[in-house]
């Protein structure tokens, strides 16, 4: 059972819907004219009450694990994941296959998920700000809870600019006739000074009551990415801005790395020392929405892990890596053992009284090799390692999971500042950076590899070092673009694609509804 006060973080009290009842999952961001209401003129007092009004701007982080349309589109583009076309399952109306190939256009409805979660959580945020400065009293701490509350819309901020480049900017009380394009630097800047402005007043705590909620250490991890990849999004470097980011996190004693890579990902992950920001799931306390394990495993893939089925499904037979991706770890390198490929077992018994079979009739033995995207038999079910990188739990078995999903973890810290000290042509720094020990382990070395040399200290190298350490994590398309492989051609059947893939499209459907907004190139 996860612990108590992560349940009532996430629990909204009556009278808090009094104060922000107008707050809907589904707002759109071109829905702003809606009234404020502000009855509860004493909430925001007790420590309870400010748990409670913040707890809404966290609500919508649900919906960034696996399953979540943002998720997919930063993942399913890239050689990470694919998600084939198994003849009748995951066809979607080609979907998949244009997210794989780069083919994509404006009129994917994976983009307008993607825009209006985002900016329905922008919103929703923006709606809580103006309702807590309406409060008559004001409560002392009042510069604290906005700095908690900007510090998590900068982080939905960063998706946007990451994503689709140049975005609107939504003010508090703006409407829809005002959400005009901004330039991708003015949102950068934008990004900058709202995390460098709320960082003062951001708890430096780590501790049960500050789990899941944004700290100072949350604030200069969306920092140290904004700077990575500064590059890419406003055409000049900030290296030196990068590591001096992730300095403040290392230099701060509370972050360690784990000595066994996969307590990180367990169910009871709460505890790690080595998550900086991490989204909470618990399915006893009602928060769902991480579903890795029905998107991954196959329809039959209860019986092996002994999970709670779904209509009796052990999974949806989706989301897998190929061979290719696989070929990126070392055969020795324990982190590869997040991957499940070969003959499966009922209850993981490996003998010949257990073994699986799929609905076809074939042996159920995952094969990472996909040589096409439409699969045929007898591989169409088996196709593609699966991913097994998080504990699967038994109860409540395939929908849903309880591990807690990591934003962001020490080790990408770590990585991240070794780039940044290689960009800045400090090889020996990036090698004493990549290979410090910390909590007496270094990334490489839990992992059962030598420590890196001065030798394999290149962009490459660190580029495969990244997708090993933080695989299906959601970076993927974004180190592959700021890294410089994001259009290359794969296995199966991606050609070379072109530059303006590395921007998605504005959504068709919004652009119709707001003539403000302008398309990306090429669009």
């Amino acid at each position: 059972m996860k612990q108590q006060n992560k349940i009532i973080r996430f629990i909204v009290s009556r009278q808090l819907l009094l104060l922000i009842s107008f707050i809907a999952i589904g707002f759109s961001c071109t829905k702003l004219d809606v009234k404020v209401y502000d009855q509860a003129t004493n909430f925001w007092q007790t420590a309870d009450q400010i748990a409670a009004g913040v707890a809404p701007a966290y609500s919508g982080l649900r919906n960034y694990p696996p399953a979540g349309p943002l998720y997919n589109i930063n993942e399913v583009t890239t050689d990470e994941i694919i998600v084939p076309n198994r003849i009748i399952n995951w066809a979607d109306t080609d979907m998949w296959e244009e997210l794989w190939k780069h083919t994509w256009g404006p009129n994917l409805p994976i983009f307008a998920e993607t825009w209006q979660m985002i900016y329905g959580e922008i919103a929703r945020i923006n709606l809580i700000i103006q309702a807590l400065n309406s409060i008559n009293p004001k409560p002392g701490n009042i510069v604290n809870i906005e700095a908690e509350l900007k510090t998590v819309r900068a982080f939905y901020y960063y998706q946007l600019i990451d994503l689709f480049g140049n975005v609107p900017i939504l003010e508090i009380g703006s409407t829809d006739t005002s959400l005009g394009t901004k330039p991708r630097s003015e949102v950068f800047n934008y990004i900058e000074l709202e995390l460098k402005n709320s960082l003062p007043f951001l708890s430096a705590d780590v501790n049960p009551k500050t789990y899941g909620r944004a700290t100072k250490w949350f604030a200069y991890a969306i920092l140290a990415k904004l700077y990575l990849n500064a590059e890419v999004f406003i055409g000049q470097p900030a290296w030196t801005q990068c590591i001096e980011a992730c300095n403040a996190i290392l230099s701060s004693g509370i972050y360690r790395l784990d000595p066994d890579f996969f307590a990180n990902f367990r169910i009871q992950n709460q505890d790690s020392r080595e998550n900086i920001f991490s989204i909470p799931f618990d399915i006893d306390a009602g928060l769902w929405g991480f579903g890795l394990q029905y998107v991954t495993l196959h329809y039959n893939s209860n019986l092996t892990f002994g999970l709670e089925g779904y209509f009796g499904l052990g999974g949806f037979n989706g989301h897998c890596s190929t061979a290719e991706y696989l070929n990126l770890f070392r055969p020795d390198d324990k982190r590869k053992q997040m991957f499940l490929v070969g003959q499966q077992y009922v209850d993981q018994i490996a003998d010949a009284a257990h073994l699986q079979y799929d609905n076809l009739g074939n042996l159920l033995s995952f094969d990472p090799a996909i040589t096409s995207f439409r699969v045929l038999p007898p591989k169409t079910e088996v196709a593609g390692a699966r991913c097994a990188k998080w504990e699967f739990n038994v109860k409540g078995g395939v929908i849903s999971m309880s591990n807690d999903l990591a934003v962001y973890r020490l080790a990408d810290i770590i990585l991240m500042k070794s780039e940044a000290l290689f960009r800045l042509n400090d090889v020996s720094s990036a090698l004493a950076a990549i290979n410090e020990k910390i909590n007496g382990v270094s990334i490489r070395a839990r992992a059962g590899l030598p420590d890196f040399t001065a030798a394999e200290i290149n962009a490459d190298n660190l580029l495969t070092e990244r997708a090993r350490e933080l695989s299906w994590e959601g970076f993927r398309r974004n180190d592959m673009i700021r890294l410089g492989h994001f259009t290359d051609s794969r296995i199966p059947e991606k050609n070379q694609s072109e530059n303006f893939r590395k921007l998605f499209p504005i959504p068709a459907v919004e652009l119709a509804k707001n003539p403000n907004l302008q398309q990306n190139p090429g669009y």
